[in-house]
């Protein structure tokens, strides 16, 4: 069954990318080829036009991940929420995207600190009649979760990557990834103060925000 190209997960990395960074990147490549993902979609959020004044536009940010992801024929990018004109619920999209794959399991990628507030996220209970979820964390990080999400956690993880492939939801998996110390902010916050961003973003993204001056 794992082979059927029909039946293998897909990941979706959802968040600003407001740039795109190597803490973004490096964990989704090893998630992708951890978990034989037959691609994983970088899924940049719709940013409210008020708060994006000091940012840079939906189509730029897009550019970046692209620039980003040139090389890399494991990754691609899904641009259906910056095509919105509101921000949307995480749910709304996982309903959107199964109606699209709907043979094949999907696979939303977070981090510890996502999982850590999942009971505030909107509908958070129907989250996982839609995907699987991939938690991205440091190696031999054990985490304190409250009750309501200690209960999900509970019920819901499995260690067997297979799970991911023969199930089309329902499962909470942990991947160890590197984990750099990296943030959207700070790389803004550098540029703003003229200082050199080299080496926190890949090449081709530092070179675009040069040129298109962004962030200053």
């Amino acid at each position: 069954m794992h082979n059927n190209s029909q039946q293998q997960a897909l990941g979706f990395l959802g968040g600003t990318f407001d740039p795109i960074h190597f803490g973004h990147l490096r964990p989704a490549l090893e998630i992708s080829e951890a978990l034989s993902l037959r691609k994983l979609f970088i899924l940049p959020n719709h940013i409210a036009p008020h708060k994006s004044a000091s940012h840079c536009s939906a189509k730029q940010r897009s550019e970046m991940v692209r620039l980003a992801i040139q090389q890399q024929a494991r990754i691609d990018i899904d641009t259906r929420e910056l095509n919105r004109a509101t921000p949307s619920y995480t749910i709304e999209t996982l309903k959107e995207l199964k109606a699209l794959y709907p043979t094949t399991p999907i696979c939303f990628i977070m981090g510890m600190d996502s999982l850590i507030s999942f009971d505030t996220w909107y509908q958070w209970q129907e989250i996982l009649n839609y995907c699987h979820l991939i938690i991205s964390q440091r190696p031999k990080w054990h985490c304190q979760f409250n009750s309501t999400v200690q209960e999900v956690v509970d019920r819901c993880s499995t260690t067997d990557k297979h799970d991911l492939h023969n199930l089309q939801s329902g499962k909470i998996y942990f991947q160890s990834t590197t984990q750099f110390d990296i943030s959207s902010t700070e790389i803004r916050q550098l540029l703003k103060n003229n200082i050199s961003i080299d080496y926190l973003v890949p090449e081709a993204v530092n070179d675009y925000i040069k040129e298109h001056q962004l962030y200053r």
